[in-house]
């Protein structure tokens, strides 16, 4: 006889949902980004194509840890649960991570070039990948994340988190925070920060989200993209 868990003994996973809101928002906005950029714009073309790095870098690690850590972890436990979804989530990957190869080589000539063609193809690509992505999110959240809640223990899923803090690229950090923040809502962010001292709780929200809407009026031209 198969019991389902009670509330009180699933993960809070919200945090996933946090970090997937942010990269929804991003990826959705960032063609019309890349396809405002003026022709022969230089300047403008290094601050989109950084915007563009940053974001692919950014998803890159995310699915690394994913990849590395809860993969692992759910495939030992569950095997026979995950089984339908294994396919459907790895062919997600490889479609989404051949998309960010082609923007990772197309980006840079972008940024030395401003050229128009280059811009058009390049958002394109970025607007397949949010495609692509979405329908990636939609499906981790509504099949992957309800067998982690029950399968793992809220240790090992924080420890999912503490990886991907302590590996993500530094010096971001409070811009990554500010993103998190800006509509994801402040659950996700306060379950990041629950084992800082209470002074960094407090501090960390607003000096974050003050670097957020610095950096969005620099690529988006407003402070609430």
């Amino acid at each position: 006889m198969t019991t389902t868990p009670s509330p009180e003994s699933l993960v809070d996973t919200r945090a996933m949902n946090t970090i997937h809101t942010f990269f929804r928002r991003e990826f959705r906005l960032a063609g019309g980004v890349v396809r405002c950029v003026p022709a022969g714009d230089r300047a403008r073309a290094e601050v989109v194509a950084d915007h563009l790095a940053f974001l692919t870098l950014a998803l890159h690690h995310h699915h690394t840890t994913e990849d590395d850590y809860l993969w692992p972890l759910l495939l030992e436990r569950v095997p026979e649960e995950l089984a339908p979804i294994v396919h459907l989530m790895e062919s997600q990957h490889a479609r989404v991570d051949g998309l960010i190869e082609e923007i990772d080589d197309l980006t840079p000539r972008l940024r030395d070039t401003a050229d128009p063609e280059v811009r058009d193809r390049l958002a394109d690509l970025v607007d397949t990948l949010y495609v692509h992505l979405a329908e990636h999110l939609d499906a981790e959240e509504q099949r992957l994340l309800p067998i982690a809640a029950r399968t793992l223990s809220q240790a090992e899923w924080n420890r999912l988190g503490e990886i991907g803090r302590t590996t993500a690229p530094k010096g971001r950090g409070l811009l990554v925070m500010g993103m998190f923040l800006h509509d994801g809502g402040p659950d996700g962010p306060a379950l990041m920060l629950a084992e800082a001292p209470r002074p960094v709780r407090w501090l960390v929200p607003k000096l974050a989200r003050r670097t957020f809407r610095q950096y969005a009026v620099r690529v988006h031209g407003t402070p609430t993209p």
